[in-house]
């Protein structure tokens, strides 16, 4: 990354913790939640004349009693917006969760991610990625030494910008898309080490961006996203027997049976009910569920076809069962998730 844009977006983010420190001073919150986070802020900060962070500030925003960070707190009054900003040691090494997907990205240096009891070591160009699940941390950051971008986005943009090519790939349709199932099985986060050089420079693009921040920004920040993962999805080498999974279960999702995919995989029925459940987690029939759920939401998010033609195209004959599986994952009807995501578009 040009030296720069790493200047310009170590301003930026110096800049943001003042006008945060500024809002707190005029007790200008958006909500109660807000309030709260700002009134622990405020039992652990030195009030300054200049209304600055000190140098030797060392506090935290969690607490035992509160550890979600809400999207809000960095993208005041929108649900929508990308934000980008450098990672800053002025927090203690507590674990905390999010309200929102975070990419953690080693421009220089080298830190320590802690994330669900994991310590996963990374160095200057990897990339780790935090579904809202994950309760973590950044161990041994030095800011004067390193130099760490996080970028973070709302859990909606990934159903609204980059759900085609998702699909494609079991494993991060699972992380990004599912992580609302909250299971053990799910893993909160995905750690690319040593991905392409291509990384760094579409890091760069997306920072350089953010900090344009003019109106045609949101749509080049999301068409950007879609180019990184596209990077890393191509880098990314899933398990060969689930991507041959996926593509048939995608083929034929309008009738598939368990037993005509386990004989075109020359398994005896038995034995690869078992395996599925092995590799995925899932039952065949959940996984098939599933699967027709994902592109209802993508038929319901991107075309006009009508409720009882979504339900017939992915394979179901009754409506009823439809609405019974698709609440069951979103708590709310076909109608009204796509009335409700709609404004979000």
């Amino acid at each position: 990354m040009r030296d720069d844009i790493v200047r310009a977006i170590k301003e930026y983010s110096d800049q943001y913790a003042q006008k945060l420190w500024q809002r707190f001073l005029n007790q200008n919150f958006l909500d109660q939640k807000e309030a709260e986070i700002f009134r622990m802020l405020h039992s652990r900060m030195k009030i300054m004349e200049n209304a600055a962070f000190p140098d030797d500030l060392s506090f935290s925003l969690f607490s035992e009693d509160f550890q979600t960070l809400p999207l809000s707190f960095f993208s005041p009054g929108s649900t929508s917006e990308i934000f980008i900003n450098t990672h800053s040691s002025f927090m203690d090494k507590r674990p905390h969760a999010h309200e929102y997907f975070e990419i953690v990205y080693v421009e220089k240096g080298q830190i320590t991610n802690w994330i669900d009891g994991k310590e996963i070591k990374l160095s200057q160009g990897d990339l780790c990625i935090h579904n809202p699940n994950a309760l973590n941390m950044i161990l041994d950051s030095k800011d004067d030494e390193d130099v760490i971008i996080n970028i973070i986005l709302p859990p909606n943009i990934f159903q609204r910008s980059f759900f085609d090519m998702l699909r494609q790939n079991r494993q991060l349709d699972e992380f990004f898309n599912r992580f609302s199932l909250s299971s053990d099985r799910a893993d909160t986060y995905m750690a690319f080490l040593h991905p392409s050089n291509r990384t760094d420079t579409i890091i760069e693009l997306l920072v350089e961006e953010f900090l344009r921040g003019e109106d045609a920004s949101r749509i080049i920040l999301e068409s950007t996203l879609v180019v990184l993962f596209g990077e890393l999805i191509r880098n990314y080498h899933p398990d060969p027997f689930l991507t041959k999974l996926t593509k048939a279960i995608n083929e034929d999702l309008e009738s598939v049976s368990i037993k005509e995919i386990a004989d075109r995989f020359g398994y005896q029925k038995n034995y690869f009910s078992n395996l599925v459940k092995e590799k995925t987690g899932y039952t065949f029939n959940q996984l098939v569920t599933e699967t027709r759920i994902q592109k209802a939401v993508n038929l319901l998010l991107f075309s006009n076809d009508s409720i009882e033609k979504i339900s017939e195209a992915i394979g179901y004959r009754s409506t009823a069962s439809f609405f019974t599986h698709f609440r069951q994952k979103y708590q709310i009807t076909p109608a009204e998730f796509r009335r409700l995501n709609s404004k979000n578009q």
